[in-house]
């Protein structure tokens, strides 16, 4: 765009801008003038009226409602309406243009935000308030004609500035072409190099001198261009020959790349191997730097501390497991002081679960980036298997203990039925032996039978024959408990298991007086089993939850029958593990006794190990039960504390869990 072109529209917009604004004046100033008088001066005028008519009747008649309509039509007013004193609304008029009423039927619901005339009006006794809802706005003829007037304004002015262009641009051009004029006479009577231009205008003189100081300069640079021109061309002939030698450094550099992009390929497989490999290990590793902190880690990391391997790149590991703090697992960062660490056995709670690990930590070489490796593994399964296999030699030795003890026993014990059995035989009045014996003796056989029968004897009898009968089947239990015997087991409901072996127990002086719940569910639970040793196993537990209850009881002299009351409770239910298993039954033992402390809980299935006085107990009970249970019915006995549901950590009872196959999917293994 030219400069006069843009000295044009410059003035175009000057005079429409002036134009704006004064249009604009114009307009906020009616709008002032016609918010502050004529509208005022307009509803003043309705509400006299109003006043006038009121003053000349006595009832608020349809006279009132016919103006207010006649009112409403005004373009300003939207709404009229007649509040009595009270506030409730007594006439109301609204003008059919306005979409919906503002005027509520109350005087003190009326919405704060829209713009209204109140009046107060005297109305026989009582005082009316008059109401107007306005719209004080201007009409639209008016800002028509305002806008009509000033758009003509505009165009006038346009076509007057036009003109002037015109005539400016006359009066610009013609200096411009008589100079031109001049240069083509010139240029047509001289050659290229000896161009000058003459002129009388002292308007354009400064431009004639410059013109003529571009054309000394257009000369120079003519001979400067030929001078560079044959420059160029002895270039051009040397860059000739340096394109030759290029090209064939460009190939020998293209053989390099060539090479280089194969071995960056066998390096990202290299790298790519290495991070598999990192990754599928089962360990947890960590490169660190002098300063403890990772420099990279594998993916086993990362699932053991719950986070992304890839964010922990720059942490401290120090920080992340505090556990390592407290060892001296990390060797000091001076190259002389690193060397080879291991620690066993070192539990971390840091871990997104505790696990118990086992830590190798072993330096790298000088001048790289990382200074040490550490490996953590996860040992808590070994662990536990270990646990279980110097459980097992414990009870295998017990079981060697117990077959001696039951060859030991089973000696006296059958002397004991047998010389019984012999005494029966020979107080028996039915044998000849003993009649012929008595009769020698004269001896009344009869008269013995009915003293032996009067004072009990033969009660006494059978006490002692079941007695030896039961010590016989414990002799024959702790042989079978030996061998690890199968043979005898069958399927046995669960309720009914449970209930012979209360029986056994009420017999027992220790458990008579024992009460002894019982949660069992409506279907019938089938186990597969020895039921002899599993009875053994509950009458262990029940005694084992009697002597800490009646413990219990003697250490809380204070309390009362109302704060605490023995309990032992026994439940069974099934664990099922899927469609093609059948599950496992659990009898679960509870009691609401002082439970046990952590660190004797650790050692209660070991032989031997017993917190009771001499004399009390022998330390076999529970291990026995440990080792029929795991041993005999391929089961497990654990051992749970009982937490208070308020006080999390508070023990408010002990638990024993057996579990043991059910019956259909163990009958089946042994069947095949």
């Amino acid at each position: 765009m030219l400069n006069r072109q843009k000295a044009m529209f410059a003035t175009v917009i000057a005079i429409i801008l002036i134009v704006g604004t004064a249009t604009t004046s114009y307009i906020v100033s009616a709008d002032s003038f016609y918010r502050e008088y004529f509208i005022p001066d307009t509803t003043q005028v309705m509400a006299d009226t109003l006043q006038t008519q009121l003053n000349y009747r006595a009832t608020l008649d349809g006279l009132i409602q016919t103006s207010m309509e006649r009112m409403v039509n005004h373009q300003h007013i939207n709404e009229i309406a007649v509040y009595a004193e009270t506030g409730e609304r007594l006439q109301h008029v609204i003008d059919n243009r306005y979409p919906r009423s503002f005027l509520a039927p109350y005087l003190s619901e009326i919405p704060a935000s829209i713009v209204t005339q109140q009046y107060s009006l005297d109305y026989a006794t009582q005082q009316l308030n008059l109401v107007l809802h306005i719209e004080p706005a201007l009409s639209g003829l008016f800002f028509i004609q305002v806008f009509t007037n000033q758009l003509f304004i505009v165009v006038i002015s346009i076509f007057i500035l036009f003109v002037l262009y015109l005539v400016i641009r006359r009066w610009q051009r013609h200096p411009y072409q008589s100079l031109m004029q001049e240069i083509l006479d010139v240029s047509h009577h001289n050659d290229d190099n000896n161009l000058v231009v003459h002129t009388e205008d002292p308007d354009i003189s400064p431009l004639v001198d410059a013109l003529n100081d571009l054309f000394w300069l257009r000369n120079q640079r003519t001979q400067h261009l030929k001078t560079a021109h044959q420059q160029a061309e002895r270039a051009r002939l040397r860059a000739t020959r340096l394109s030759s030698e290029t090209r064939q450094m460009n190939d020998e550099l293209a053989r390099e790349v060539s090479v280089r992009r194969e071995i960056e390929v066998e390096l990202k497989n290299t790298q790519s191997l290495l991070d598999s490999i990192l990754n599928a290990m089962p360990s947890a590793l960590f490169a660190l730097d002098a300063k403890h902190r990772i420099v990279q880690c594998n993916q086993q990391a990362g699932i053991w501390l719950d986070t992304d391997h890839s964010q922990l790149i720059g942490q401290s590991l120090l920080s992340l497991i505090p556990e390592l703090k407290q060892l001296d697992v990390l060797a000091a960062v001076d190259a002389e002081k690193l060397r080879k660490t291991k620690v066993e056995r070192l539990p971390i709670s840091s871990f997104s679960e505790e696990k118990t690990t086992d830590i190798l930590a072993y330096p790298l070489a000088q001048g790289q980036r990382a200074r040490l490796v550490v490996r953590i593994d996860d040992v808590s399964q070994r662990q536990r298997m270990e646990e279980i296999m110097v459980q097992t030699e414990k009870m295998m030795t017990v079981g060697g203990l117990a077959a001696g003890m039951a060859h030991e026993i089973n000696n006296p014990l059958g002397a004991i039925l047998q010389n019984l059995q012999n005494i029966r035989r020979r107080i028996n009045p039915d044998l000849a032996a003993n009649q012929r014996v008595a009769n020698e003796l004269e001896f009344s056989l009869d008269e013995q039978h009915q003293y032996l029968q009067a004072r009990n004897i033969f009660e006494f009898f059978d006490h002692i024959q079941n007695a030896g009968e039961r010590a016989a089947a414990i002799v024959a239990n702790m042989l079978q408990f030996s061998r690890n015997d199968h043979l005898q087991k069958r399927s046995v409901a669960v309720q009914d298991l449970i209930q012979t072996t209360l029986n056994i127990a009420s017999s027992d002086l220790s458990l008579r007086h024992t009460d002894v719940q019982q949660l069992m569910p409506d279907v019938d639970l089938l186990v597969w089993c020895v039921p002899s040793e599993i009875e053994q196993v509950i009458i262990n537990l029940l005694k084992n939850s009697k002597q800490a209850l009646d413990q219990y009881r003697e250490s809380q002299p204070s309390l009362t029958d109302i704060e605490w009351q023995p309990n032992i409770t026994i439940t069974a239910r099934q664990i099922d593990y899927g469609i093609i298993d059948d599950g496992q039954i659990m009898i679960s033992i509870e009691d609401n006794g002082p439970g046990i402390p952590a660190d004797v809980a650790s050692h209660i299935f070991e032989p031997f190990y017993t917190t009771k006085e001499v004399g009390e107990g022998t330390g076999l009970g529970l291990s026995v039960s440990y080792f029929i249970i795991t041993n005999h019915h391929q089961g497990e006995l654990r051992y749970r504390p009982v937490l208070d549901p308020i006080v999390k950590d508070r023990i408010v009872g002990a638990r024993f869990d057996i579990t043991l196959p059910a019956a259909s999917q163990s009958s089946t293994i042994n069947g095949s």
